[in-house]
């Protein structure tokens, strides 16, 4: 007995190239909307959550620095950063100022002595900070000691790793979850281990052998006082010290519009592929009918019903569609994953994965475009079928 399931295989094999072609068009259109719509929501998941990992209202670095310090906290860009002087004294006496804790950025030299040139390390007190520490205390790691780091997730080290820093060996305390920022492409070190690298005499051309150095302020403001006052207040006092203070909202908003545009230019491009696949697969399953109408006034003659003859067409073409959704989301997460860290530091944003049930759902949305797709390439075919009899169809020629 012929199946609607044989019948359909049947006519896949019969179609040969016609079959292939429509595969192909669900193929690309599958890798190209899920690979677009990975990246973007990689980007979207790593932006909105940007902030909350900083988790300050304000940051105050050195004027001609501050796409260094950028770079560092959103892009992984390594650099070494030093404050003229301590400004934590002089930033806790500012009206509204709540809480401020400082990090020391430092990059690793290109030396025989340094085993992973080019990392950007990043000196914290575990004590005050509130953006990496916070973090830290909730792994259990309530101090780091001078010979101790914790590894950013994008970093290739794992736990217990021993690496060598600045001719110092320290061991990998532990490793940081994903953030989407450039902690992920970083190391953190404590004050106290920062301290023996910026005094050792070796380096005294980069740190002249002093202590206490530090490249960015984390400031929290007081309940109740205004971000844009502060900040301003903060700009004023140390001003004549090179020191610049941004809003970590504005700072937000600025990746906020960069996410837009990429995000703009994925939905263009997602609909010319939906449009030009829906076209070209209209044309495919109408003329691929007008081949094969004689044979549904055959059947029809015969006593096989029009909706089960839909049914039959319909399971092929879903048959077609399914396999080729399937085959190119996976082309797409075979692509995607290995190269996501690569991707993270090819974009000058946070990017973030968004997690396995995330990407399910994506894989969803796809195929459901795809599914319409199918329903619109369809439409006027099977509405033909219906609305013709079965004299006229069987009189057609193949």
């Amino acid at each position: 007995m012929l199946t609607p399931s044989k019948f359909a295989l049947q006519c896949i094999y019969k179609q040969g190239t016609n079959s292939l072609i429509f595969f192909l068009l669900v193929f690309i259109t599958s890798a190209c909307l899920y690979g677009v719509g990975f990246f973007t929501k990689n980007m979207q998941t790593g932006v909105e959550q940007a902030a909350s990992h900083i988790n300050a209202d304000i940051i105050a670095v050195p004027s001609e620095y501050s796409d260094n310090a950028k770079g560092v906290l959103f892009e992984g860009a390594a650099c070494t950063i030093l404050f003229p002087s301590d400004p934590t004294d002089i930033l806790k006496s500012i009206n509204g100022v709540d809480q401020v804790s400082c990090q020391l950025f430092l990059r690793t030299l290109q030396m025989p002595c340094c085993a992973a040139a080019g990392v950007q390390i990043i000196a914290i007190d575990t004590d005050t900070d509130f953006a990496v520490g916070e973090n830290l205390r909730s792994m259990g790691l309530n101090t780091l000691t001078a010979d101790e780091l914790i590894a950013g997730s994008g970093c290739g080290l794992a736990k217990g790793t021993k690496v060598s820093f600045y001719d110092r060996e320290f061991t990998v305390a532990d490793v940081l979850e994903e953030t989407g920022m450039g902690y992920d492409r970083s190391v953190f070190i404590s004050f106290e281990a920062a301290d023996l690298i910026t005094v050792d005499e070796q380096y005294s051309e980069y740190f002249d052998q002093r202590t206490g150095l530090s490249s960015m302020a984390l400031i929290k403001i007081a309940d109740g006082a205004d971000t844009e006052q502060v900040k301003k207040a903060v700009n004023d006092e140390l001003a004549a010290q090179g020191i610049t203070a941004y809003s970590v909202d504005s700072m937000s908003q600025s990746l906020i519009k960069q996410l837009d545009y990429f995000r703009s230019f994925g939905a263009v491009m997602d609909i010319f592929v939906i449009l030009l696949a829906s076209v070209s697969l209209f044309s495919l399953v109408s003329l691929s009918f007008r081949r094969r109408r004689n044979r549904v006034g055959s059947m029809l003659s015969v006593g096989i019903t029009r909706n089960r003859i839909i049914g039959m067409f319909l399971l092929e073409y879903l048959y077609l569609t399914l396999l080729g959704a399937f085959a190119g989301i996976g082309l797409s997460m075979i692509v995607v994953l290995p190269l996501h860290d690569v991707i993270k530091q090819a974009v000058d944003m946070p990017y973030k994965f968004i997690g396995m049930g995330n990407m399910c759902l994506l894989a969803l949305y796809v195929i459901f475009i795809d599914l319409v797709m199918l329903l619109l390439a369809c439409s006027t075919s099977f509405a033909d079928m219906i609305r013709t009899e079965p004299a006229i169809l069987t009189e057609e020629q193949v």
